[in-house]
């Protein structure tokens, strides 16, 4: 390098190197400057959490708090934390650091200007033995410590004790004939199962909850849940937040099965229902309301000697995410029931079977379903194709009716399914209508016409109080939705009152489980 001595060229980089040691030492002597004024307080998205009815010890739901630093300096909390500190119930992530209840607050958290903190707070309810079944409360305050000011956030959570029953992942035998009461809510964990000979009786007034895959499998046995008007069997998902009050799906059982298919290993899960019917011996379920499984009611076949796998009346099934009531060569008998807004069909009867449904309404009314349903809102099926390609002929006894019922849906133009389809491969082996004096929605030149009688009105949608809102109840007095008395051998098998308890007119009585509004 001509002009440069090497000695040049040192001196350079060792003042390049001093200079950068200089600089790096002046700015690490340089302290952050914090917004000390102690009337620059925090700002908070909320000033109480509120979280609804939580089981004891049953985690809550995540909810977020988010705090704010609405000035131009950067603050300095200077301590966050629980103040019943080691024995809090509940559980806060702080920007992803967890603030537990080991006593110790987090401190020395910084909040640059104009910027936001996330913190999620989770609960986990003791039980209270002295509330008993009285709902009770955990509060708590989440204090925030700022330039030598305190300021606090409320967390309130509504507890329940509860009765818990099977475990995670697991299959439990009830105890033959077991009772449960309506003392407290139960909450089911895995597969509860009735074994063949044995009872379950639920009285009126049970709550019972479900957890993710968790539900009632009855193997042969009975179960007898027979509320009353006022007091009603409840089924539902253990989510009680104002979140998941209507969403479908968070209950039913699930199966983890292995297949081998070409040397390879094959794992799968299969749904069947919140309450699976399987080979079940006369189930009775009255004044029940089933919501928010994945499936409501799967039944399948009939127990040996057994007159019916379920008689279901004054019942509600409604919110499952796929189907409401579905049987697979099924004994059932209902009256007075309510099938409404599934995820795909109302009601399913596959395979035929022996199926007497008087005054019931199957509907799938709901804001979303019109667009997103890629089934009928009610399906009736009497084949399957077998493993080797044969057509399997199940034909439905010939006692098989829908009499007085609505089977109705939002898919107003029909035009990609039926909300009614009748798929039977020999439609003239059935002597008589299937469809007595019913309302249907349906495409006729696939629904041969001896299958209904005249008195069922076709194609047009009953008068329904409020549909979207899921007010199904009939308006008006036009004829076409009454319908015809019950045959003499269901006569005692009929009720005299609606859905609601409102009286019916026994000769002609409204189509669907509802009186008409006066």
């Amino acid at each position: 390098m001509s002009g440069v001595s090497s000695s040049q060229i040192t001196f350079a980089i060792g003042f390049f190197v001093f200079a950068t040691w200089i600089g790096t030492s002046l700015s690490g002597c340089q302290r952050e400057v914090w917004d000390s004024n102690p009337d620059h307080a925090l700002r908070f998205s909320t000033d109480t959490l509120f979280f609804d009815t939580v089981f004891a010890t049953v985690g809550s739901i995540t909810l977020p708090l988010k705090v704010y630093n609405d000035f131009d300096g950067t603050l300095l909390i200077d301590e966050i934390e629980l103040e019943s500190g080691l024995v809090s119930q509940y559980r806060i992530n702080v920007n992803g650091a967890p603030l537990t209840n080991s006593g110790q607050p987090l401190r020395d958290v910084p909040l640059q200007p104009g910027d936001s903190l996330y913190l999620f707070v989770e609960v986990t309810v003791d039980p209270n033995e002295s509330a008993g079944s009285v709902p009770f409360w955990v509060i708590e305050n989440l204090r925030f410590s700022t330039n030598g000011n305190d300021q606090f956030v409320k967390l309130m959570a509504r507890g329940q004790n509860a009765i818990f029953h099977g475990g995670p992942n697991q299959f439990t035998t009830l105890a033959c004939d077991e009772i449960w009461t309506a003392d407290l809510p139960h909450v089911i964990y895995g597969q509860i199962r009735v074994d063949p000979g044995c009872t379950l009786t639920l009285m009126p007034g049970c709550r019972i909850h479900g957890h993710d895959g968790s539900g009632i499998w009855v193997r042969g046995g009975t179960l007898l849940a027979q509320g009353q008007l006022e007091d009603p069997i409840t089924f539902s998902g253990d989510r009680l937040d104002d979140d998941y009050a209507n969403t479908p799906g968070q209950w039913g059982l699930t199966f983890e099965l292995t297949d081998t298919l070409s040397g390879s290993l094959i794992n799968y899960s299969a749904f069947r229902g919140g309450i699976w019917l399987d080979r079940a011996v006369d189930c009775q379920m009255e004044h029940v309301i089933l919501s928010q499984a994945t499936v409501g009611l799967w039944v399948d076949s009939v127990g040996l000697g057994a007159e019916y796998a379920l008689d279901i009346r004054n019942s509600v099934v409604t919110q499952a995410e796929s189907i409401g009531l579905l049987s697979q060569g099924g004994h059932i008998q209902g009256f007075n029931n309510l099938f409404s807004n599934c995820g795909q069909a109302c009601g399913y009867f596959a395979l035929g079977g022996k199926i007497q449904m008087h005054l019931s309404t199957f509907v799938n009314f709901s804001s979303t379903s019109s667009g997103l349903r890629q089934f009928p809102t009610l399906y009736v099926n009497d084949w399957y194709e077998a493993a080797n390609n044969s057509i399997q002929w199940r034909p439905f006894h010939v006692d098989t009716e829908f009499r007085n019922c609505i089977a109705y849906g939002n898919n107003a133009n029909l035009n990609d399914f039926s909300e009614v389809v009748l798929d039977v491969l020999d439609p003239e082996w059935y002597t008589s209508p299937l469809f007595r004096a019913s309302a249907i929605h349906h495409q006729e030149k696939i629904f041969p016409d001896w299958l209904y009688d005249s008195s069922t009105t076709l194609n047009e949608q009953p008068p329904f109080v409020d549909a979207i809102g899921g007010d199904f109840r009939i308006e008006g007095t036009a004829s076409q939705w009454s319908g015809i008395p019950s045959t003499p051998e269901f006569s005692a098998l009929e009720v005299s009152v609606d859905l609601l308890g409102a009286p019916r007119n026994t000769m002609f009585p409204t189509k669907g489980c509802y009186e008409r509004v006066p």
